[in-house]
């Protein structure tokens, strides 16, 4: 559903996609102390505030709903698994709106028109306030998600579990259904990992089962057996810049691979991706590796921007339901930017001025050291984070529940001198 509104809130505008739907999920209760609506947006906020607990966050902003909670009506909706269901649906929905509606960072690439790009790792906070002590300590609380690469969405693959559990532990809980993330059929699947996703037997099971593929780089000391140069790739595309090598190999268990040799034109270190998809160009490769990294971007917004170094309870249900609150409120905060820009022209270009600053230097490195960047390096690229002031922004908007009109004036001031 759409807004109507001439003039709306920054409030209204900002929540707009989740309208209309805890009443339509088939999880929805009626609650007169803490509704499904109301549920969904103190989430939201909680992330947005950066508030140091749940009761901090009670008492500094509880006052602004129209029913505030008590506390332990709050945390009883945290802990409930049943609006936990009903955050997972929420979440799938306005992460299927998202991914139809934001621009698509990959679409220059045409070898990437039947591929969805997913960046995948695990990021770690602190343990809640009262979590049990393991040997005397605290573990902290890891989580896995799945960062979109094409429209810079997020997705919450699963909690971590035991003490430290490791990533690949993790991904076969998920299984390869799940990491195909409901993209339909006909398209394949690129998980882009780090080197803790390396397990060649269960990503041929992706393969074959799912027509999920991997990205990775390669292990030190790791055996592989050369096998054949590729012959497919071209030297001349201003895209394989820096690939020196592309060979076919295989693993000691006589998995096919595909072992890339990379050369970063700017620092002349050395890299080596490793990946069992055998067509797109290997300059391809090597840049979706590199945009890997988005992923850590958007982990650091979650800690640093947002605030969320701690977890927000102990039972399992809390810790997932913070989790998609997080990948909730990022989705949110792309869809807004998109609707500040389309219809208020609302852009931050002292930002894109300085993106373009940071090209034009390596550009000028590369030339000096007479060694050519790809093209792909040297692309157009939208923001990976979303800036300090627009996080501000929006907190102080909603809070002094300004309209649109009004807020944009000051956001337009804020990215014109700040």
């Amino acid at each position: 559903m759409h807004l109507t509104l001439e003039n709306p809130t920054v409030t209204e505008a900002f929540f707009q996609p989740l309208h209309g739907l805890a009443a339509q999920s088939p999880h929805t209760r009626a609650c007169p102390e803490v509704s499904d609506a109301q549920y969904l947006h103190m989430g939201v906020q909680r992330v947005l505030e950066a508030s140091a607990s749940g009761r901090a966050f009670l008492q500094e902003h509880g006052q602004r709903f129209a029913q505030p909670p008590t506390l332990a009506n709050y945390f009883a909706a945290l802990h409930s698994a049943r609006r936990g269901a009903l955050l997972r649906e929420v979440n799938l929905t306005v992460l299927a709106a998202a991914n139809a509606r934001l621009p698509d960072r990959l679409a220059d690439i045409p070898e990437l028109a039947r591929y969805e790009v997913f960046a995948a790792d695990g990021h770690w906070h602190k343990a809640a306030a009262h979590a049990p002590r393991h040997e005397g300590v605290k573990l902290a609380v890891g989580h896995f998600y799945s960062l979109n690469l094409r429209t810079h969405t997020l997705r919450h693959l699963a909690v971590g579990q035991g003490l430290h559990e490791h990533d690949m532990s993790a991904l076969k809980r998920v299984k390869p259904k799940g990491l195909r993330q409901q993209v339909p059929q006909g398209r394949r699947v690129l998980i882009v990992y780090d080197k803790a996703a390396i397990d060649f037997a269960y990503w041929r099971r992706c393969r074959h089962e799912c027509a999920v593929y991997f990205l990775s780089r390669a292990k030190e000391n790791q055996v592989l057996e050369w096998r054949e140069r590729s012959p497919a790739w071209e030297r001349t595309d201003p895209r394989n810049r820096g690939v020196v090598e592309d060979w076919r190999v295989r693993s000691r268990e006589g998995e096919a691979l595909r072992l890339i040799c990379y050369v970063d034109a700017l620092t002349g270190t050395a890299y080596e991706f490793l990946t069992n998809e055998m067509e797109l160009p290997p300059g391809v490769l090597a840049e979706l590796y590199r945009r890997r990294w988005d992923v850590e971007k958007v982990f650091d917004e979650l800690k640093n921007k947002l605030g969320q170094k701690k977890a927000w309870g102990t039972s399992l249900v809390s810790k997932e339901a913070q989790a998609l609150f997080l990948v909730l409120t990022h989705n949110l905060l792309q869809l807004y930017e998109q609707v500040l820009e389309q219809r208020h022209g609302v852009e931050n270009h002292a930002e894109d001025q300085r993106r373009s600053e940071r090209t034009a230097q390596a550009r000028a490195v590369a030339a000096r050291q007479q060694t050519p960047l790809s093209s792909l390096v040297v692309q157009a690229r939208r923001a990976t984070q979303h800036s300090v002031k627009f996080v501000r922004w929006l907190r102080q908007s909603l809070r002094d529940q300004l309209t649109e009109t009004t807020a944009v004036l000051q956001l337009t001031l804020l990215y014109a001198k700040l």
